[in-house]
């Protein structure tokens, strides 16, 4: 399951300490007018947060090797791919046959009976920067629809951010653990999704929030997300939860949007909202129990490497791009968008 999408559809490829990381699309329509720096744009907001994120820096020199002709999508596969530049294979010799508490090892193993022991292979989040590039094209043809992406930090460590100071104290407050403790932390992000017009989404088992909740899910780290009020709304009442309907020039709409942009599974033309829960960082420099599985042995296991603080910030702008993925497909599903070519080709 390296793939994802029906129509426009996006194949990862790549592991944290191998020669490159990319993707594969397919399905995207002919015409698009794209550069290499729509997709870089993109690929800077990796690390948003450089006292939170990982000191691993990668140049992330992006290389189209096919799909594209004079800056226009050929309606071909497009393959993005970005080398690997920095990683430090020998930070992970001493741990080669153990599992890492809260990592991917144990899980691999057991599953393929091989894995790639350096950096988390598929499961780090290194895997995102090719999130980012097929995101980079999805969200380009959407702001053609006029659809926009708007993602923010929530909660740090358990702190509120409400502004830019408070976000700051809550960014003060995951250093301060890591430098006295070693610790990591973790934190809350919104996303809201904006322009999205009504009727986008398929009953039942196509609702479209459930769909993006899926594709959030996805990403490394995510351990919850809510739609609308989401578990708030369990702590109402229906009077006090539901939508109103009325008139707003001269159109039938929502007054509020307690729902999060969805009724049904379809989307109402309203703001779609969501909430994603992040673990903290399972690489830690604090002794933790682990086993060689090798040896069979026992033993207490102490990372050393470059690791993120809190990768919160990271996981933002990959929340928007598999966001990006499902509503393409689904506005193309639905004839929103056009499968085969945008605008005039020449």
């Amino acid at each position: 399951m390296n793939s994802f999408g029906r129509i426009f559809r996006c194949t990862t490829f790549g592991e944290s300490h191998g020669e490159a990381i990319g993707c594969v699309i397919d399905g995207c329509p002919a015409g698009l007018e794209l550069h290499i720096s729509d997709i870089e744009n993109e690929l800077v907001r990796d690390i948003p947060d450089k006292l939170l994120g990982t000191p691993r820096k990668e140049l992330n020199e992006v290389k189209i090797l096919s799909g594209i002709f004079n800056n226009k999508t050929l309606g071909t596969p497009i393959c993005i791919l970005i080398p690997n530049g920095n990683h430090k294979s020998n930070d992970y010799k001493l741990m080669e046959n153990c599992y890492r508490p809260g990592h991917a090892e144990y899980t691999y193993h057991e599953r393929y009976g091989i894995y790639h022991p350096y950096g988390g292979g598929r499961a780090s989040g290194r895997e995102c920067i090719a999130r980012l590039a097929a995101g980079a094209v999805a969200k380009k043809i959407l702001s053609q629809k006029n659809i926009y992406f708007e993602s923010k930090i929530d909660e740090l460590a358990g702190e509120r951010c409400v502004s830019h100071i408070s976000e700051k104290l809550a960014q003060e407050t995951c250093l301060r653990i890591s430098e006295e403790t070693g610790d990591s932390t973790g934190g809350i992000i919104s996303l809201i999704i904006k322009g999205v017009p009504a009727g986008v989404g398929s009953p039942v088992f196509g609702k479209l929030n459930a769909l993006i909740m899926y594709a959030l899910s996805t990403i490394g780290g995510v351990k919850g997300v809510e739609n609308g009020l989401g578990f708030d709304a369990s702590r109402l009442t229906g009077s006090s939860y539901n939508d109103e309907f009325g008139i707003i020039d001269d159109e039938i709409q929502p007054l509020t949007n307690n729902a999060g942009g969805v009724l049904g599974g379809i989307s109402t033309g309203q703001n779609l909202t969501f909430r994603i829960a992040v673990k903290p960082t399972p690489s830690i420099p604090i002794p933790q129990k682990s086993v060689n599985w090798q040896t069979k042995e026992e033993f207490s296991l102490e990372l050393n490497g470059r690791f993120d603080k809190n990768f919160t910030p990271r996981v933002a702008p990959v929340a928007e791009a598999m966001a990006s993925l499902v509503l393409i497909d689904e506005m193309i599903a639905a004839g929103m968008i056009n499968p085969t070519r945008i605008g005039e080709v020449n």
